[in-house]
């Protein structure tokens, strides 16, 4: 079968998995393995089976260009999403976190996932994993946001007393906490290493550090905005309230920014 139609498979069963848990939500189950988790996790395979023949009918891996690059995306979130997901109670994180990999999906789709032209001395492993450093980074840094955002959903039921679905099927405070800090902590990570590699890579080929390129201006704006919410977690108050605001913050901050680059901005060749 050919990428669209697997991706648009995939992007079928993302869709069921998440009216389930959306079903389950409102029935407020929690535990055990959930049909919405087997449906996800079947939409994961299907979804890495359609970037493989991507790559192996282009001979390209499915990071260059917009709409291979959402794909790749949607994919390092809903991975992202099952990682986190040992247990039922963190697989609830997929309520906010599937709609992200659905829109992501749709809009590969819409674009078309077609590599963009490289220039050939980029290419290589130095390259991809530069790419996949980026983007595993911005997942990364999506999920963190996720679970800012149940918090702060979870804090208001606890702090009004209202013991319904958000409470029993959201992920404690303190395991939110955690996905949050961990998301801040690998994101930011994977994201300054991946920057770095890119600038390695302009300088081997003399172009030097394109502050002008959209790419680089929206991955240098998305690592500042989140610092500023894992620096907010490094107070002596601790992750509470105030700094789930800030990284749910860091996430409008980033996706203004992602429009902003790519209405005005410059074209990329790239992965923007």
């Amino acid at each position: 079968m050919s990428t669209p139609v697997l991706l648009t498979a995939a992007l079928v069963s993302y869709a069921a998995a998440w009216l389930f848990q959306i079903a389950e939500f409102r029935e407020g189950r929690a535990s055990g393995r959930p049909r919405s988790l087997v449906l996800a996790m079947g939409a994961m395979c299907l979804h890495l089976v359609a970037l493989l023949v991507f790559w192996r009918t282009h001979r390209t891996p499915p990071l260059a260009g917009f709409g291979p690059a959402a794909a790749f995306l949607a994919f390092a979130l809903a991975a992202g999403v099952l990682l986190a997901s040992r247990t039922g109670e963190r697989w609830s994180a997929g309520l906010l976190a599937l709609p992200l990999v659905i829109a992501l999906l749709a809009t590969s789709l819409v674009v078309g996932a077609v590599p963009a032209p490289v220039d050939p001395r980029l290419q290589g492993p130095w390259l991809v994993t530069h790419v996949v450093l980026v983007l595993g980074g911005y997942a990364s840094l999506l999920l963190a946001s996720v679970a800012a955002a149940m918090y702060l959903f979870q804090f208001r039921a606890l702090k009004r007393k209202e013991f319904g679905n958000v409470f029993r099927f959201f992920p404690s405070l303190e395991s939110l906490d955690r996905m949050n800090g961990i998301g801040l902590a690998g994101g930011l990570s994977a994201l300054a290493v991946g920057l770095l590699m890119g600038w390695s890579l302009s300088l081997t080929f003399e172009r030097g550090l394109a502050l002008g390129d959209a790419d680089v201006a929206f991955g240098l704006l998305t690592w500042a905005a989140y610092a500023v919410a894992l620096g907010a977690r490094r107070g002596r108050d601790g992750f509470g309230p105030r700094q789930a605001r800030i990284s749910v913050s860091a996430l409008l901050v980033s996706g203004l920014g992602f429009i902003a680059f790519r209405t005005f901005g410059p074209a990329t060749e790239l992965f923007l």
